[in-house]
């Protein structure tokens, strides 16, 4: 019984640890967009959660592999590739990883909203949504297991949607 206590409180405690973490990016966040680039943006909704102060573990986002940041409630971080076909991952607390790609144009901007998955009920989703964001369309994975298993994962947003989400977010 004491060992399971220990284990328990370890993961409550890595569980916390990972929330506090905070919004992040390894490359500039003040940089002039480059025509011959697709710059896109990674953010996360506030959701209830949020509001009330509360935070979800810090999502860590890789391209093509490589880490580009990490987003946590109520923020964004945006960065510039060229164009062709992208591999997104995000990860989230203890969970697998979500791998999806993305094919983007020179010169056009995309945004990818952070949320819970959606499980197919219809009121635990407006639920899980209203609690941790994650509005849009739910980008479809690379596996099965990373769908099934991911604490979070990319919802793909229309252009005016997310600029208009990035108006109500705080600036990286």
């Amino acid at each position: 019984m004491g060992k399971l206590y220990r284990i328990v409180i370890a993961f409550c405690v890595a569980f916390q640890l990972a929330a506090c973490a905070g919004t992040s990016s390894i490359e500039s966040q003040s940089k002039q967009r480059d025509s011959r680039l697709a710059r896109m943006y990674f953010l996360r909704e506030q959701g209830v959660l949020g509001a009330l102060g509360g935070a979800a573990p810090a999502a860590e986002i890789k391209i093509d592999g490589k880490a580009v940041g990490s987003v946590t409630n109520g923020s964004y971080i945006f960065v510039d590739r060229s164009p062709g076909l992208h591999k997104l991952s995000v990860q989230s607390g203890i969970s697998l990883a979500f791998e999806t790609e993305v094919q983007v144009e020179a010169g056009r901007a995309y945004y990818f909203n952070i949320g819970v998955p959606k499980t197919g009920a219809p009121g635990m989703d407006l639920l899980n949504q209203a609690y941790a964001g994650g509005s849009g369309q739910q980008m479809r994975a690379q596996s099965p297991m990373s769908s099934g298993f991911s604490g979070a994962v990319f919802y793909s947003l229309d252009p005016s949607a997310g600029a208009a989400a990035i108006e109500r977010l705080k600036a990286p």
